[in-house]
């Protein structure tokens, strides 16, 4: 009797293991596509069709396919108007970009590509990876992305200026309460004004900035669409609680994943791509979000 039991737990062991195993494997490599609407208040009367965006986040050096060809397949399927990337695209450790250059070749022109800078791309520009940055954003611009480094950029769409802004945090905005070090340091919407100016009336203003956790200072900056990645979903999400916890460490981060609103603003965060320094996603697959961006009086 008890040499049965034994093996009935073992069995029943294993095969929990195994099924861990799995939603590890198959949380890291099938990718979910999500759809989003957004309604913006304040815009022009010629503001007439829907922008279709493609949010993508925290590559991280990930491949779906050869040369990332399952991604762009994916991306492409979404017919987007604009592709938005919020950083973190490359790895700090033992990356050399390849993955996101691979996946911009493979695009082929579709659409225009924006991209802002993680924590990631920071660690490598300010410390040892210096050259390795540079190769990287040398390429990510010859393959027609354009990289804005605390920059704005204005789109003219129906008639709508659609100014695009790329928020680049020091590596100070990432540290939180329990993750040394902890500098104490908040970006505030007054800080957002000194390093890209404030969005003007007549356009919709779209801000790309990796971390969410300031998302009150962004509306208050005055942004009407938020960008954002960086807590990879939570990495393990729970059913009702969402995602578990964030890059530093806070459990059940505010703003993990998906549409958020503070007064006219309105954030996307994605679940990200890839992985960083935990290396699996558990019921969180890897995210391509379409957001479909109209006018609140249609």
């Amino acid at each position: 009797m008890i040499k049965r039991l034994v093996k009935m737990t073992a069995i029943v062991c294993g095969a929990a293991l195994l099924g861990l195993l799995w939603l590890a494997w198959a949380g890291s490599n099938y990718i979910q596509l999500s759809h989003y609407q957004v309604s913006v208040e304040r815009l022009p009367e010629s503001f007439q069709e829907e922008l279709r965006i493609v949010h993508i986040s925290d590559l991280h050096g990930k491949e779906f396919g050869k040369n990332n060809e399952r991604l762009a397949r994916a991306i492409a399927a979404l017919e987007p108007d604009l592709i938005l990337a919020s950083g973190d695209l490359i790895s700090s450790r033992g990356d050399d970009g390849s993955a996101f250059i691979n996946l911009l070749r493979e695009l082929k022109g579709l659409c225009p590509v924006y991209c802002s800078l993680g924590n990631h791309e920071q660690i490598l520009r300010m410390g040892t990876g210096a050259e390795r940055y540079e190769n990287f954003t040398r390429q990510l611009r010859e393959r027609g992305a354009v990289l804005l480094d605390n920059e704005r950029v204005v789109l003219d769409w129906d008639g709508t200026p659609v100014a695009i802004y790329g928020l680049t945090a020091m590596l100070y905005h990432y540290s939180g309460r329990n993750t040394a070090p902890w500098d104490g340091g908040l970006l505030t919407a007054e800080y957002i004004e000194e390093a890209i100016g404030r969005p003007q009336e007549s356009e919709l203003s779209i801000l790309l900035a990796h971390n969410p956790k300031y998302f009150p200072e962004y509306a208050r900056w005055g942004a009407d669409l938020v960008f954002s990645g960086h807590v990879h979903g939570g990495v393990i999400r729970l059913p009702y609680l969402g995602g578990l916890f964030s890059p530093d460490l806070t459990f059940f981060p505010p703003y993990d994943a998906g549409l958020y609103s503070q007064g006219k603003t309105q954030m996307h965060v994605s679940r990200g791509l890839g992985n960083s320094v935990i290396p699996v996603r558990i019921f969180n697959r890897p995210d391509v979000s379409l957001v479909i961006v109209q006018d609140a009086r249609r």
